[in-house]
């Protein structure tokens, strides 16, 4: 079969209006001869599509899982083999277990030489370890010696920040880049995004070395309710658009973590289950859309 092409995968937002006001045996059908054409099976390959969002489809035909999908549209065995290919990708050699023989003083006096080799006169940064091909990645000295702080002082540099960040600032900086991606970024993903610290001050600020406690602090955030009751979807709805109206403009998910935490608002995860995503952008405009069409309604009525 044809490997998945997004470049030839291109609808316009009117004619997902179009192809959504068809009879849902249409719909369904149309749905169906699009995953055929273009070899989409998995939701992760979906995901990459230009084409009805899965939430959208989730909402429309009362569905709760992929699996769900592929049956209904009969698909489930062409589902079964993609899964299957996607588990015989050969797991690239930065993710196998590297086996470290040196010493402590080793490794440190192999950082000192590579320090000086690429000019870092106050010690190599974990960045340029990775960029200039230092032989271990940064974990390796982490695991080590627990922090950076450490490796640095260790080798007679002085530890220093570059640009100084609060634990707010970068917990809003981390909670929006994992808001866009729908999940937590890994270390590697953090160390390569332009638009967060660098790795090491993330660390320090949060007075860990790993990255893992980091993320599991800032999830408990988002997993605190309000109270034990259950909420259901027009009260999540309600309780947003208050908080719209209030502030004039759509809520990012640390304001809205905040106002969880004031007892204001449901937790994150809550919202996310009743929208059917991971992305606030996408729960607002699920949100609004879902108001103008019921304001819409009444004017007519």
């Amino acid at each position: 079969m044809g490997q998945y092409n997004s470049e030839k995968i291109v609808q316009s937002r009117q004619s997902f209006k179009d192809i959504l006001n068809k009879s849902d045996r249409e719909l369904l059908d149309i749905i169906k001869n699009f995953m055929i054409k273009n070899n989409i099976y998995t939701s992760k390959s979906y995901r990459h599509a230009n084409f009805i969002t899965f939430p959208t489809i989730k909402r429309k035909f009362k569905l709760k899982t992929w699996d769900e999908l592929m049956k209904l549209l009969k698909l489930s065995s062409e589902h079964k083999e993609a899964v299957k290919r996607h588990k015989k990708v050969i797991i690239p050699p930065s993710f196998e277990k590297v086996v470290v023989t040196e010493s402590n003083d080793e490794l440190l006096e192999m950082y000192k030489e590579f320090s000086e080799k690429i000019g870092a006169t106050n010690g190599a940064s974990m960045k340029q370890l990775k960029t200039h091909g230092f032989k271990y990645s940064e974990t390796v000295l982490l695991r080590r010696f627990g922090n950076w702080k450490t490796v640095k002082e260790r080798c007679g540099y002085s530890f220093r920040f570059g640009p100084k960040y609060t634990l707010e600032e970068i917990q809003r900086i981390l909670l929006e880049e994992r808001d866009k991606l729908g999940r937590r970024l890994s270390q590697r993903e953090i160390t390569n995004n332009p638009n967060l610290p660098a790795l090491e001050t993330i660390l320090k600020v949060f007075k860990t070395s790993s990255i893992s406690k980091i993320w599991d602090e800032l999830e408990r955030g988002m997993e605190k309710t309000t109270t034990e009751k259950i909420y259901i979807k027009e009260e999540v709805k309600k309780s947003l658009y208050q908080e719209y109206l209030k502030k004039g403009k759509t809520l990012t998910i640390l304001e809205i973590v905040a106002l969880c935490k004031e007892k204001k608002l449901p937790s994150a995860n809550v919202i996310y289950r009743c929208f059917g995503t991971r992305k606030i952008l996408e729960v607002w405009d699920i949100l609004l859309k879902e108001i103008a069409e019921e304001k819409k309604a009444n004017e007519n009525n």
